[in-house]
């Protein structure tokens, strides 16, 4: 087992402070899944498995975490995304003990600020039929919303992921603030456009003078996206856009300096993209 896939096994419940310009962002574990290759299925294998053990993981025995971020704002205890909870068996649901560690109980967030509404973001919202964050105000995209609203149109890959999208959205129903790409949903947090893997899927940006763009699934592995950003994922609603969406992101990390916060990259979930002679690459950019 290589060493990053033994970190994330062992980060669940864990806490950490990221360096956003003083900005109070915390990374948060809910856990961990393990992940059969074929939910990329354009992975060349040969090639995927260098670049996976050059990052210490291996293909035949795949990991993700599953992040969440917790920005305090003033008053305001905004919450952004909620894992997976415990759908998916013991390896997850640890969200609670996270937020735990830094004083904080569910009861006390504020806002939930949503990337997207697919399990693995929404299902920690729910545990034994209750809401885990009931006082909570809801912020999601308008296209997000009307995607799982018409379930009609969604087709079999992606409806398995139609009971908790729904059950988030009637739950929070008194409660939700539509937000749109492009405005400020707190001072000095923009919300982004990262349309593909939903349509809706929205990211997060926060600082300026080491910015950070909470990203979501615009990728899920570093390690094989960032070379090769035309293996897609086999969730994502839309290929061919989220394709568009990955490698301009990327590009832009690369060029500007952004750092980029993944749902499901290694924890605490921080990438830095570099531009070398080989073409992308990446490098952990959590701390300073």
């Amino acid at each position: 087992m290589g060493e990053t896939t033994k970190r994330i096994r062992a980060s669940g419940g864990i806490a950490e402070r990221l360096d956003v310009d003083g900005v109070e962002l915390y990374a948060l574990c809910d856990g961990y899944l393990d992940m059969e290759l074929s939910r990329f299925p354009d992975v060349v294998r040969g090639i995927g498995d260098d670049l996976a053990i050059a990052d210490g993981q291996d293909l035949n025995d795949m990991t993700v975490s599953v992040n969440a971020f917790l920005l305090r704002h003033g008053a305001r205890l905004c919450l952004i995304d909620a894992g997976d909870g415990i759908w998916r068996g013991e390896t997850l649901g640890f969200l609670p003990r996270a937020l735990a560690k830094l004083g904080i109980a569910p009861d006390e967030i504020t806002d939930l600020f949503m990337t997207h509404l697919h399990r693995d973001h929404a299902g920690g919202l729910f545990r034994d039929n209750r809401l885990v964050y009931p006082n909570a105000n809801m912020h999601v995209a308008a296209d997000e919303i009307a995607f799982w609203s018409t379930p009609e149109l969604i087709d079999d890959v992606q409806r398995v992921q139609v009971p908790i999208a729904q059950a988030a959205l009637e739950a929070y129903r008194e409660r939700i603030f539509v937000i749109h790409p492009g405005e400020e949903i707190l001072p000095g947090i923009a919300v982004r456009a990262l349309p593909g893997h939903t349509p809706g899927q929205v990211g997060f940006q926060l600082g300026k003078e080491r910015p950070l763009l909470i990203a979501a699934d615009a990728l899920h592995l570093p390690a094989l996206q960032i070379k090769h950003p035309e293996w897609g994922f086999l969730f994502d609603v839309n290929q061919a856009q989220s394709l568009a969406t990955r490698t301009t992101l990327l590009a832009e990390a690369a060029q500007s300096g952004l750092r980029l916060a993944g749902a499901h990259f290694p924890f605490p979930g921080v990438i830095g993209v570099t531009q070398g002679p080989e073409g992308l690459g990446f490098r952990n950019a959590a701390m300073p």
